[in-house]
C-alpha cells in the first residue's frame, strides 16, 4: 500500500501566480485590442460623415447659376448627432471661364481642425 503526500495533490502557489499572471497578460491584450478597433471604427464612422458633408457642399455649389461663385461661403450642418462646419471657398484659375472650389469640414466644437478637405472645378455655363 502506497501513501501519497498532500504536496503532489494540487499546484504550489508559485504555479498559480504564474498562471495567474499569464492570463492578466492575455485580458490586458484582449482589451487593448478591443479598445484599438472601437478607436478605429469611430474614426471611420467620422471620416464617413464628414466626407459625406463635403460632397453635399461640392454638389449644392455646382448647382449654383450665379457665376463668379462667391470666394467664401460657410455654415453648419448637423450629421450622425453631430453639429460640423463647412467652409467652401471659390478660386480663380488661369482660365475665366473656371473657378476651383474647396470645401473644408470641421467639428463645430473645434473650427480650427480640419478633418476633411475636398477640392473640384467648375465652369461658366452659357445660358
Amino acid at each position: 500500500m502506497s501513501v501519497k503526500r498532500l504536496a503532489d495533490d494540487g499546484f504550489t502557489l508559485i504555479e498559480l501566480l504564474v498562471a495567474m499572471a499569464v492570463f492578466a497578460i492575455a485580458g490586458v491584450a484582449v482589451m487593448r485590442a478591443t479598445t484599438e478597433h472601437v478607436r478605429a471604427v469611430t474614426m471611420l464612422e467620422e471620416m464617413t460623415v464628414v466626407s459625406f458633408i463635403a460632397e453635399n457642399q461640392l454638389q449644392l455649389a455646382k448647382l449654383d447659376k450665379k457665376w463668379p461663385p462667391e470666394p467664401t461661403r460657410q455654415g453648419e450642418v448637423t450629421m450622425a448627432n453631430r453639429d460640423w462646419l463647412w467652409v467652401l471657398q471659390s478660386t480663380a484659375t488661369a482660365d475665366q471661364n473656371f473657378r476651383q472650389l474647396q470645401v473644408n469640414v470641421s467639428p463645430a466644437e473645434d473650427p480650427g481642425k480640419v478633418l476633411y478637405s475636398l477640392q473640384t472645378f467648375v465652369s461658366k455655363t452659357d445660358e
